[in-house]
């Protein structure tokens, strides 16, 4: 019996596709936000060391490494939502209606992709609070930021909400579902499901910066036989395993541009004059806590992934710290500048392995899982 074709009846199995075909996107994605965060460190700092060091700390991510390669949708949340800080800062600079639009653009990209990306919009809400409240303080700025267009930067901040709703249409032109019921099933998974059962590698918001728990995508392994008949065995792994030494000296930098930030700020308003460092850093900061702050209502099972928005304000804090560390040119603080970029660069190399699932020897892979939660 001939069985009728259906519309829903799929052309070809989604196993025969070449994993080329898809994940060479993600692959673009992943080098392209080097690119944006070098672009944006330049623009808020002007400083090409600080620049340098950002894009050296994207690309030493084992995290970004990991999703980009694999294809995962974070490295597109995180190339929108930091595309879209650059957009805003060199529109706001410019008074460039067309540069803030392509931003509120990119932040509805960001917010499609998933609610999460709502931290980039915090993000330039109270950096844009930071603006007005210096200007509204009479302070001088040297020129930075000067006369910013409300009607202009209003335009970023409803912009994304109008973007979101339209890339919404096909959904509610396919389903029976309404928007509102929709949104009303997603919310309740985030907040409501306190009883759900946690993921095997599922870890609490506030233990991201210190990587308890990283997440295995893949593991395979096989006994080999050598001549002399002695048999050993070898691991494939790939799991999201952020480059360690990174991960902690960037939030280690988190917290000590955090008091900088108010020493800044005091020396800023006793002065009359916005010091130099006060816009960079708050941009820092403010990226940093409001992609990883609000995941602590969140009552769902959340992952390391969830992170790397904020890791990424992490490595742009510790690249400031850096910069500022070498700038003093003192022998001791040139020796933790090195010190530190060598322990960042060896670290790298020797968890490459499990971030791009080199075959390594079973010894090798458990001398690299440091912790019990990191198997």
């Amino acid at each position: 019996m001939e069985i009728p074709f259906s519309r829903y009846t799929p052309l070809w199995d989604l196993g025969d596709l070449n994993p080329l075909s898809y994940r060479w996107i993600g692959a673009v994605s992943g080098i392209g936000l080097i690119y944006v965060g070098y672009r944006l460190a330049l623009e808020i700092y002007h400083k090409k060391l600080f620049a340098l060091l950002v894009a050296l700390f994207f690309t030493l991510d084992g995290s970004l490494l990991v999703d980009s390669r694999f294809g995962l949708i974070n490295i597109y949340l995180t190339l929108f939502g930091f595309t879209s800080l650059l957009f805003f800062i060199t529109g706001i600079k410019a008074q460039s209606r067309g540069r803030l639009l392509l931003s509120g653009l990119m932040l509805g990209a960001v917010i499609s992709i998933k609610w999460n990306g709502l931290g980039f919009w915090l993000t330039l809400m109270f950096f844009s609070f930071v603006i007005f409240l210096i200007k509204r303080s009479m302070l001088d700025s040297n020129g930075k930021y000067d006369n910013p267009d409300i009607s202009q930067i209003l335009l970023v901040f409803f912009t994304p909400f109008i973007v979101y709703f339209i890339l919404w249409f096909p959904d509610i032109l396919h389903n029976e579902m309404t928007f509102s019921d929709k949104h009303s099933q997603m919310i309740s998974y985030h907040f409501d499901n306190t009883d759900q059962k946690a993921h095997p590698y599922s870890s609490s918001w506030y233990t991201w910066p210190f990587m308890i728990r990283p997440i295995g995508y893949f593991f395979d392994s096989e006994i080999i036989i050598n001549a002399q008949g002695i048999s050993s065995e070898l691991f494939k792994a790939i799991h999201l395993f952020p480059n360690p030494a990174l991960n902690f000296l960037s939030f280690i930098s988190v917290i000590l541009l955090t008091f900088k930030w108010i020493d800044i700020l005091s020396q800023s308003i006793n002065n009359r004059k916005a010091q130099e460092d006060l816009y960079p850093a708050s941009l820092i900061l403010m990226g940093f806590y409001a992609n990883f702050l609000p995941w602590a209502l969140a009552s769902r099972s959340t992952f390391l992934y969830h992170y790397q928005p904020a890791a990424c304000f992490a490595f742009m804090a510790l690249a400031f710290m850096l910069c500022r560390l070498i700038n003093k040119g003192k022998i001791a603080n040139m020796s933790l500048y090195y010190a530190s970029l060598g322990l960042i660069l060896v670290s790298g190399l020797y968890w490459l392995p499990l971030q791009l699932g080199l075959e390594i020897s079973s010894k090798s892979f458990y001398l690299r899982m440091w912790f019990e939660t990191w198997i």
